[in-house]
């Protein structure tokens, strides 16, 4: 399988710069993100947590409460800058003298006169990747090295001729925000960014961690509910899900990577969407609150991780996150449990005005002056959060009332006698999940022996084909242990929490026969 995205083609890009443009690239805060190897994504998983989107309170709902990306989520999993200078400034109706100016390229018209949007096929074309295809029989990392070649062979390599090799690093910076980082679900690549790339000595400057954010929640609160995508950062909302809701998607096979998007290896299944998607409804409906993880960066620490030591003032503040004209608030006030904070209620009223498009309007925004409080927000930091809440008990109740009444949360019932029930299900699930993982790795260990023996009985030496085929037999052994480890991990985790819920029920049933 492959990645739905145009992830890999990005990569590319950035592989086929010469050296000096990389290190250009990665003093400006990319590099890290651009060393994500692309994965598959997993769109029921995305379509099953973007649902819960609340366009209202600007976060997700879940049976145990709120819960919501944070500038720290960002930082660490994608390794881009969440501090310094917000991506905010003017937007026009037209970019033709910018895009003619900065890329040598001309947007496109649009039925409204205007031109936004550079075609992808003409930039591409520019890059040197037009009508560049994964073929059927190759591996994704050879076609990722097909395709930098291509691109190398476009770019200037002489760095004493500014002009050009400027030309080509905003042409790159244009892809690589129009196809990875604030995708669109259209087919054109925006020129909304081509004022701030104008002074590429300054890029380096700017939030862009912050902005993809502020990208990801517009779309959260802009789209129909029935994607299975979400715009921004493919892999963003996918990775945030694998550290707060162990749902058995992925596993990791590089514990030690940063950003920690590097570590994860999504888990392909055969299933149907349809299915795939029924069964995480279920599954995140009736998951247990007590396999949450509110704090699961809480050992991790942050060497060789910049862009978390930078950031980390702004992780416990609420703060408004800016992406030009998408500008949207973070309240982590209302997911004080991920601070390690007692969760109080908080009464919520929809942003008006905000993530507002310029189409059709304006022709020319600047986002700083029409929405003034909101940048000076940034500008000073947000607001930290605090909470004085002796417990959590009334922020649930208050949760229940308000939204326990909708069809994807869980109604009430015996709280107690229905968790163990749920960690009987995900036990049972998760040996199961065990039992195919041991199978799987015993059919390559079997499998890789018999071709192997084959081939050294064939041959006085093995041929270059079979060592490649070697190799990859052996990370696949490799990725098949290590989700062996993880599913064995989770049916440990899963026993001693129903341990505990079922000694914790026999002790209130024997209370209650004590008081009657």
């Amino acid at each position: 399988m492959r990645p739905r995205t145009m992830w890999p083609l990005v990569v590319a890009a950035y592989q086929g710069l010469p050296d000096f443009q990389k290190e250009r690239v990665r003093e400006m805060g990319f590099g890290s993100t651009l060393e994500i190897e692309p994965f598959i994504i997993d769109p029921p998983l995305i379509q099953a947590v973007r649902e819960r989107w609340d366009r209202v309170s600007r976060v997700f709902l879940f049976p145990w409460g709120h819960m919501v990306p944070s500038l720290e989520d960002v930082a660490r999993i994608t390794g881009l800058r969440v501090d310094g200078e917000a991506v905010t400034g003017v937007t026009y109706a037209d970019y033709t003298d910018l895009a003619q100016d900065l890329l040598g390229l001309e947007p496109h018209r649009d039925d409204l006169d205007d031109r936004r949007v550079v075609g992808r096929v003409t930039l591409l074309g520019s890059l040197g990747l037009a009508k560049v295809r994964q073929r059927a029989d190759e591996l994704l990392p050879d076609f990722v090295e097909r395709a930098a070649g291509l691109a190398r062979a476009a770019y200037g390599q002489d760095r004493t001729e500014t002009v050009r090799v400027d030309r080509d690093l905003r042409r790159f910076l244009v892809f690589l925000f129009g196809k990875m980082l604030f995708t669109t679900k259209g087919d054109g690549i925006h020129c909304r960014f081509l004022e701030i790339l104008g002074d590429l000595g300054r890029v380096g400057k700017y939030a862009w961690g912050a902005a993809l954010l502020a990208h990801t929640f517009a779309d959260l609160s802009t789209g129909t509910g029935r994607e299975t995508t979400v715009g921004g950062f493919a892999p963003f909302l996918q990775v945030w899900s694998y550290h707060y809701l162990p749902l058995g998607r992925a596993t990791v096979v590089r514990p030690d990577a940063v950003p920690l998007a590097r570590r994860w290896l999504p888990l392909v299944s055969t299933a149907t969407y349809t299915f795939q998607l029924e069964v995480l409804r279920q599954h995140v409906r009736d998951f247990p609150a007590l396999l949450v993880v509110w704090e699961p960066y809480a050992d991790h620490g942050d060497v060789d991780q910049p862009w978390v030591v930078s950031g980390r003032p702004l992780f416990r503040r609420d703060i408004w996150v800016h992406c030009l004209n998408e500008i949207e608030p973070l309240r982590l006030r209302l997911v004080a449990h991920t601070l390690g904070l007692h969760q109080g209620w908080c009464e919520e009223m929809e942003p008006r005005g905000i993530g507002k498009k310029t189409r059709g309007k304006a022709k020319r925004v600047d986002w700083r002056t029409r929405f003034p409080e909101q940048y000076a927000n940034w500008q000073r930091g947000g607001e930290l959060v605090e909470s004085d809440a002796p417990d959590s008990i009334a922020y649930l109740q208050c949760f229940q009332e308000e939204y326990g009444h909708r069809d994807f949360m869980r109604p009430e019932r015996d709280g107690r006698n229905t968790l163990i029930d749920q960690l009987q299900g995900q036990l049972a699930s998760t040996e199961v999940q065990l039992i195919e993982a041991r199978t799987a790795l015993e059919t390559l260990l079997t499998g890789g022996r018999a071709d192997t023996g084959g081939a050294s009985s064939s041959r006085g030496a093995p041929a270059p084909e079979v060592t490649s085929l070697q190799q990859q037999l052996s990370a696949a052994v490799e990725c098949a242990e290590r989700a062996e480890r993880d599913l064995l991990a989770r049916s440990e985790e899963l026993r001693d929490a129903l341990a505990r819920e079922t000694d914790t029920a026999a002790e209130l049933t024997q209370l209650r026969s004590q008081l009657t």
